[in-house]
């Protein structure tokens, strides 16, 4: 069964007519029915606050070393990341591994 109107040659024909009438309707406004737009524009560069770089003075590896030994070592970094991240009662560690399954009271 063929339909009519939804012949190829017939359903171009409808695409182009409704796709012209809307265009026509809005080129036949007068400059008084077009929205005024009042606001200013303006424009910021992402590359306004650009720092060019700049090569950082580097110290000795053995010298990083001796000062990170005085300081207390790696511990002493865990602990201050430790202590600067704020708790909740989710973050608390499970007590068992079988604490989570239930079977462990």
């Amino acid at each position: 069964m063929k339909i009519f109107w939804l012949s190829r040659t017939r359903s171009n024909r409808w695409l182009a007519a409704g796709l012209m009438v809307p265009s026509l309707a809005f080129s036949q406004m007068t400059e008084g029915d077009t929205a005024k737009v009042d606001y200013q524009l303006s424009y910021r560069s992402a590359l306004s606050g650009y720092e060019a770089y700049k090569e950082q003075s580097v110290q000795p590896w053995k010298a990083a070393n001796d000062k990170v030994g005085e300081i207390g070592g790696w511990r002493t970094y865990a602990k201050e990341m430790r202590q600067t991240v704020p708790t909740t009662g989710q973050d608390e560690p499970a007590q068992g591994h079988d604490a989570h399954h239930g079977s462990k009271q």
